[in-house]
């Protein structure tokens, strides 16, 4: 082969693989464009909103934090993460004061309704009331009007209530029945459930040879704050400006008070709360304790006897406690808008409903299902 002919085939091999390799590059896929968000919108980013509340057992502790993981999955479509941050009930407000101090509370977090005004007065948590005024499906009328009346002043709202408790008589129906004493429901279905009925049952329960009290208490404002109310005192005078111990009224209720321990000799030293009175309550050795809802779960698991539940004693005027406890936000979450929906999500009838069923709250939400949830969480049979 000639140099002219030799060359010529290079040329026509050198042409062929050019477009071989041209070919073999157009049958390759293209590599996909990234999806770009539509117009107008941006694309969501996943932020965690860390929460807290103050269980009194492990019970409690364990149905939030299923609450939060089940509504960190159903908020995740939103970019919202939860993060459940419990605290203890020992020292839990000095924690919290501190964690404002440093800016490091929180997102959401539950407070006592007594506390309400020290935080908000100290500007750490934030007004919710535009929050509602842009949300229409929110409704205040959801909730029941006692808590909602004291969460709002001059137009700002700081919270929205979780759960609502009232005081009443926990009673040990087995010793009742031991030493044939009249049952407190049935002194109240009678109309004869008094001050001196409440005292002769206690004194009748009272076995000191055995080791048997009639009644005992955990020694906090709210038992001993009952005594003063129930017989017409106050710890305010009328326009909450001086110390309301001195009305006689007041005195009258102390001096029960006073008796049951000192003079009756019916009650043991009370202990603080949760301590001596109410361990030996669940000892079976105390008869009548009063408490909140929150001592419902902690009977269900430990109480080795028969228990009911009555409304306190009418000691001339009628009349118990309403406790109660909002979520509150952080005036300075990074997230404030997801920090509302989170709010929104932990007060509505469905985590209510499940909060009932434990037995620890009455719901604070009025919708029906959660409602019914609380009256059919058993024992004690009579939650109305």
């Amino acid at each position: 082969m000639n140099r002219k002919a030799l060359w010529l085939l290079v040329s026509i091999l050198l042409i062929a693989t050019m477009i071989l390799s041209a070919c073999g590059g157009a049958a390759e896929e293209p590599a996909p464009a990234a999806e770009k968000p539509a117009e107008g919108e941006t694309a969501a980013e996943m932020v965690t909103i860390r929460w807290r509340t103050r269980p009194d057992n492990q019970q409690e502790q364990d149905v939030y934090q299923a609450i939060s993981d089940e509504l960190s999955k159903q908020l995740e479509p939103q970019g919202i993460k939860l993060q459940y941050d419990p605290a203890p009930v020992t020292g839990y407000l000095d924690k919290l004061t501190t964690e404002f101090s440093a800016n490091n509370a929180p997102d959401i977090v539950w407070i006592p309704g007594a506390s309400t005004a020290d935080y908000s007065s100290l500007g750490v948590i934030a007004d919710l009331m535009p929050f509602v005024s842009k949300d229409s499906s929110f409704k205040l009328s959801d909730y029941y009007e006692a808590p909602m009346k004291e969460l709002q002043n001059d137009g700002k709202l700081w919270g929205l209530p979780r759960d609502i408790s009232t005081l009443v008589m926990y009673y040990n129906k087995d010793l009742f029945t031991k030493y044939g004493v009249d049952d407190p429901a049935t002194l109240a279905a009678n109309g004869q459930w008094t001050c001196e009925n409440f005292e002769r049952v206690a004194t009748e329960l009272t076995h000191e040879d055995e080791k048997v009290y009639g009644f005992s208490m955990s020694n906090w404002w709210g038992p001993w704050g009952w005594f003063l109310y129930s017989h017409g005192g106050s710890m305010f005078n009328a326009d909450r400006t001086a110390c309301g111990l001195t009305d006689p009224n007041s005195i009258k209720g102390l001096t029960l008070m006073y008796n049951l321990f000192n003079v009756d000799k019916v009650a043991p030293p009370p202990g603080i709360e949760g301590g001596v009175g109410e361990t030996e309550f669940l000892s079976g050795s105390i008869g009548m304790f009063p408490n909140g809802r929150w001592m419902t779960p902690g009977m269900r698991e430990n109480a080795k006897f028969n228990w009911a539940v009555v409304e306190m004693p009418d000691c001339g005027v009628k009349s118990t406690w309403l406790f109660w406890g909002p979520y509150v936000m952080n005036a300075k979450t990074a997230n404030p808008d997801q920090a509302w929906t989170v709010l929104k999500a932990l007060t509505s009838p469905e985590v209510q409903a499940k909060v009932a069923a434990l037995g620890t709250n009455i719901p604070s939400n009025k919708a029906q299902s959660a409602v019914d949830a609380f009256l059919g969480s058993k024992p004690p049979e009579d939650n109305q």
